[in-house]
């Protein structure tokens, strides 16, 4: 790797899923660019892919004209990755129901995606978008390199 101290990469996709699959590789390769271990891009893969899909399915209402946008930035030795819907449907800070209500049946089977990411990450959480739009912010820390 270059003796850089930020490094970026920007993708768009439609909003329809597969693309998901797109995203989720480019943004691993990216990772192990910057060093972060096997077990990290793994983790990274599995957020990244539930933010994309959320940002698909809940942002902007599964309409494949939309796009979701990703914007992955590595400084501070860390990894931020953003991902950007246009907001048709606005986050309105839903906070997952407990593992155990949904395996005695007491919640609905579905939206685990939000606790699930930030159990894989070392933060995340929601940033308003000038534009209008839901922005999920996920950051990885990297080991210092020598």
């Amino acid at each position: 790797m270059s003796d850089t101290s930020s490094l970026s990469l920007n993708l768009s996709i439609p909003s329809e899923f597969g693309y998901e699959c797109i995203v989720r590789e480019a943004v691993a390769s990216f990772a192990r660019r910057i060093g972060l271990n096997s077990e990290r891009v793994e983790d990274l893969k599995t957020a990244v892919s539930e933010a994309c899909l959320n940002a698909i399915e809940h942002g902007n209402a599964q309409m494949p004209e939309m796009r979701v946008d990703v914007n992955c930035v590595w400084e501070n030795d860390g990894l931020t990755v953003r991902v950007l819907d246009h907001g048709l449907r606005r986050y309105a800070g839903h906070v997952a129901p407990c593992i155990m209500c949904k395996v005695h049946g007491d919640a609905p089977p579905r939206g685990m995606g939000l606790y699930l990411i930030s159990q894989l990450v070392d933060t995340c959480g929601f940033e308003t978008s000038p534009d209008g739009g839901n922005v999920l912010y996920m950051r990885m820390h990297t080991r210092s390199r020598a």
